[in-house]
């Protein structure tokens, strides 16, 4: 997965780099590859990974902190490539401040 998140007046990714948490992590598939800048579908390069992925959860969850209060008007996924397999079946997204 791949976290993109847009602001009102100038749209940029205020969520680049900032500190993400995932509910698990497979293998090294960690929380800060989807809010790393990569925007490719591949899960995995030359066997490095470069994308967030979370282990077998019943209710898995990825959060990122903006590290302060944003109008957020925007927030865009992108889906990895799983070989026709559709990885979000369904989802939703939430804000907290």
């Amino acid at each position: 997965m791949c976290c993109i998140v847009s602001c009102e007046l100038i749209t940029y990714n205020v969520a680049l780099n900032r500190p993400a948490f995932q509910s698990s992590a497979y293998h090294n598939y960690v929380a800060g590859l989807a809010n790393d800048g990569d925007y490719g579908t591949r899960a995995a390069v030359g066997g490095k990974p470069r994308c967030a992925v979370t282990s077998k959860d019943t209710n898995p969850w990825w959060a990122v902190d903006l590290g302060h209060p944003a109008a957020v008007y925007r927030v865009d996924f992108i889906n990895r490539d799983s070989y026709g397999m559709k990885k979000f079946k369904s989802f939703q997204t939430c804000c907290f401040y």
